[in-house]
Formats: structure tokens, C-alpha cells, sequence
């Protein structure tokens, strides 16, 4: 669901912007910028601060609910340190994929909603696979965020025979189970929310998967390139396991 209408979520707490006005003004000015010539703002939900009760983002469901009732994508000035928060991302990931919305961030125009899960799967792995987070990693992956962004914008909804191209597709379709060796298993194991993620935002080929995993970053168990063959060996193996 898309159209030229927006509802904004603002976050005063966000780190590195100092006094709550202060970081509401910027976060407005922001959210301004991105609506110049794309459309306008339907509603705007401002997060209160986070309190002992243990409540997680109560204004964000408010936000998503007035935009599935306005038919508007969500906008956030910026994620912050949310950016690196699995459980946020994940979250919301699953909830705009539920809802069927659109989601943007008015200063990195490459994250959607197709990038927020395959974000919360690197963002979890960095320390389980050893990743480091250089300059040149961090840059090949908003090149290819913006690259899968604007993928996904373009294709068509449906398929043929009526099927979402953006259903989640299961790992190892159509492939037989196998027979591995436990560090093979182990490897498959490490990679396999990545490419769970990755598959659910739309990428329908093992060349895409191969490609998505070296913009990425993400290492093979020889620290080479992804291949296609890679990948399907890695599918078979998850098929195993499962």
C-alpha cells in the first residue's frame, strides 16, 4: 500500500540530538525536506519516553494503524541507534509486512520496508560470523539497499497466477534434504536468518541471494565470493537440518 501521503514518527530521544525540542525540531525539519515534492503529511505521532512499565513503542502501533487508515507510508526522520537494534527492526519489519505498508527515512532513502529485516539479520550476525564494519562495507551495503529499494518499488505486486512476489519463499524449495557434515550444518546454521530475510523481501533466484549476500558483507566459509552453486549448497543443507 502506497501513495503520497505520509504519517511521520518522531522519536525525541533519539541519541545525538540533544534536548527533546531540539531533536523534534531537527527530526521535523527533516520529514519537511523529504515531503517537498512527494506528497503530504496525514498525521504525525511523536513517541513519548520510554517508562518503567515496560511498554515497547506504544505511539509506533498508533502510527501504523493511522497509516493503514490513511493509506500513507511511515516516515521517520531517522532510525538512530534503532538502525542497530535487531528487535526493533525485525519488529517493525514484521508489522509492515503484515499491514501491507511502506516505510521510509527521510535521510537514508535506501531503507524500505524490503530492507529493514535483511538489517536486522546483519546487524545480529556482525558479532556471530566476526564481521567487521568498515567504511567501504557500510557504503557497499546502502548501495545496495537503495539498489533493492528501488527493485522492489518497480515490480509489479503479483505474479501471473496472482501470487505476491513478496510472500516470504521457503529456504531449499524444491531441493531434496542432505546429508552433511555437523561444521557444514553449523555454517548453514550461522547464515540462515540472512537468507531467510533476504528471501522474504523478494530476492526469488539464487543469483540474487549471491548477490545480495556479497554486497553485504557477509562472509563464505572460505571467505571468498557467493556463488549461486554456494547458495544452493547452503539451501540443501538447511533442508537437511529441517
Amino acid at each position: 500500500m502506497s501513495s503520497d501521503r505520509f504519517v511521520s514518527y518522531l522519536r525525541p530521544a533519539l541519541l545525538g540530538q540533544g534536548a527533546p525540542e531540539t531533536a523534534l525540531a531537527s527530526q521535523r525539519a527533516a520529514i519537511d525536506r523529504h515531503l517537498a515534492g512527494r506528497g503530504r503529511l496525514a498525521a504525525e505521532c511523536v513517541e513519548r519516553e520510554p517508562d518503567d512499565s515496560g511498554a515497547e513503542q506504544p505511539v509506533l502501533r498508533e502510527a501504523l494503524a493511522l497509516c493503514r487508515r490513511h493509506g500513507a507510508t511511515l516516515l521517520m526522520a531517522e532510525l538512530g541507534a534503532s538502525g542497530q537494534d535487531p528487535g526493533f527492526l525485525r519488529t517493525l519489519s514484521r508489522d509492515l509486512r503484515r499491514l501491507d505498508l511502506h516505510f521510509a527515512v527521510a535521510d537514508s532513502p535506501e531503507i524500505s520496508e524490503a530492507t529493514l529485516g535483511i538489517m536486522a539479520a546483519v546487524a545480529e550476525a556482525e558479532d556471530r560470523l566476526g564481521m567487521r564494519r568498515t567504511p567501504e562495507t557500510l557504503a557497499r551495503r546502502q548501495a545496495f539497499y537503495a539498489r533493492f529499494t528501488a527493485e522492489r518499488r518497480a515490480r509489479a505486486p503479483v505474479d501471473r497466477a496472482g501470487r505476491s512476489l513478496a510472500d516470504p519463499r521457503p529456504l531449499a524449495e524444491n531441493l531434496g534434504r542432505s546429508e552433511t557434515l555437523p561444521r557444514s550444518r553449523e555454517r548453514a546454521e550461522e547464515v540462515a536468518p540472512i537468507l531467510s530475510e533476504i528471501r522474504a523481501a523478494g530476492a526469488l533466484t539464487l543469483e540474487q541471494v549471491a548477490n545480495a549476500l556479497n554486497a553485504l558483507g557477509i562472509p563464505s566459509a572460505r571467505g571468498s565470493r557467493w556463488y549461486p552453486m554456494q547458495v544452493t549448497r547452503i539451501e540443501k543443507r538447511l533442508a537437511g537440518v529441517g
